[in-house]
């Protein structure tokens, strides 16, 4: 799905009031108060920053021996990205989707030059010049993304190393003659050796930025990549639209169970209580949908939808919002979808059970999932109301919340990775 024009900005008032970025600061030494007095600090870890304007413009960070639990990034060198919504890294290097102007469509990747400073490295561009390359970087030298322009049911390979293209999966054996059809354009998961991506067969009305499926019901296509066919098209009834943006990952292998989890939105614009937000399973092992499991957004609030997606050990971790909101629709009794409403919450996947964790609420300027590092799961929160912009930790052996750090006058947190060093 393509993000509107709408949903990438908000008022110029606002932007007036967070921090811009430049490589100088205000202060007359030019040294950011960070000093490093809590010896609880990881010392062997890097932390890498988005942070971000009301524009979404912003800089990438990367604090080594500088961290701190309050962090002003004034005067601290950055690379300077026209769309700062977060990225993914695997090893020491950074990947985003487009070029640090925002203007060129593809995969970007960073990385630490020699003083620890973040910079650009490579850009594998896509033929398509509108804002919809999904992609996975499943291991140094294989990788994979969308590019519409090369055919919506042709999922290309990559080299992450040298951010070449190798090749491509032809599943246009898949296609119903429907006026849009993709796989892969929203999920691109991995798992023992097969691929699960998302089919899409409809079409898209004017004013509504999500296909319109023609058929009532999310669909994965297992591939599998040893045999190099098509194993398994499953599909679950009751609601549509799996996956939401293309630089907003809503799936997670729990590396416990092994499980797979997904997550659809339904439609955001209508939010059909028959077709509702949920959160799918494929287990361990499995090419079908666990048609024993759901979660169903509707048991927990609505109208709403599931916007995170994080499982680990048969937890789901995502955000409920403590009243009905809309995307679309701009406002429920007076609620907007960037208000200070969405909480962390713990799901147990066999219970169902949801526990608030005692984190700040957010108000989903951010649209990273949580992860996991070192036996925490870190999480981003902004909240306008307690003037919050950062990460908190979960141990979730002993149910310990703790945060890890804040922003202090640099504009609000848009994301977050941890490389070790």
């Amino acid at each position: 799905m393509k993000r509107s024009n709408s949903l990438r900005s908000v008022l110029a008032g606002i932007a007036a009031c967070m921090l811009l970025f430049s490589c100088s600061s205000n202060d007359d030494n030019n040294t950011p108060d960070n000093g490093n007095t809590d010896e609880t600090l990881p010392k062997n870890e890097t932390w890498i920053i988005y942070n971000g304007a009301a524009n979404w413009s912003g800089g990438i960070y990367a604090l080594k021996d500088n961290k701190s639990r309050e962090i002003n990034l004034a005067g601290l060198p950055f690379l300077q990205v026209k769309s700062s919504l977060g990225g993914r890294i695997f090893g020491s290097s950074l990947f985003k989707v487009n070029d640090v102007s925002d203007a060129k469509q593809g995969i970007n990747k960073m990385g630490l030059d020699a003083s620890g400073k973040v910079v650009d490295q490579a850009f594998l561009a896509s033929q398509s010049n509108t804002y919809e390359t999904n992609f996975l970087v499943a291991s140094a030298t294989e990788g994979y993304y969308w590019d519409r322009t090369r055919g919506g049911l042709k999922l290309q390979k990559f080299n992450p190393t040298t951010m070449e293209r190798t090749g491509e999966i032809d599943f246009t054996s898949l296609s119903e003659g429907e006026p849009l059809e993709s796989v892969g354009q929203l999920i691109i998961a991995k798992r023992d050796n097969k691929l699960y991506l998302d089919l899409l067969l409809g079409d898209k009305a004017s004013g509504n930025w999500q296909t319109t499926p023609s058929r009532k019901e999310a669909s994965i296509v297992v591939y599998n990549l040893t045999e190099n066919k098509i194993e398994n098209v499953t599909t679950m009834q009751g609601t549509t639209n799996l996956g939401v943006f293309i630089d907003h990952v809503l799936w997670s292998l729990d590396e416990v169970t092994g499980d797979l989890y997904f997550a659809t939105v339904g439609d955001m614009k209508t939010q059909p209580s028959d077709y509702s937000s949920k959160i799918l399973r494929i287990k361990k092992g499995e090419v079908d949908f666990d048609t024993t499991f759901e979660l169903d957004m509707k048991k927990y609030q609505f109208p709403a939808e599931f916007n995170r997606l994080f499982a680990h050990n048969n937890k789901i971790y995502t955000t409920i919002p403590s009243r009905a909101v809309s995307y679309y629709n701009g406002g429920q009794h007076g609620v907007k979808y960037r208000d200070d409403v969405w909480f962390w919450n713990e799901i147990d996947a066999t219970t169902k059970k949801a526990t608030r964790l005692n984190m700040p609420p957010d108000n989903f300027f951010t649209t990273q999932n949580p992860f996991f590092h070192n036996g925490e799961i870190y999480f981003l929160s902004n909240s306008t109301s307690d003037g919050f912009s950062g990460v908190n930790q979960y141990n979730p052996a002993t149910g310990v919340v703790k945060e890890t750090f804040r922003l202090k006058e640099s504009g609000r947190i848009q994301g977050f990775n941890i490389i070790a060093n």
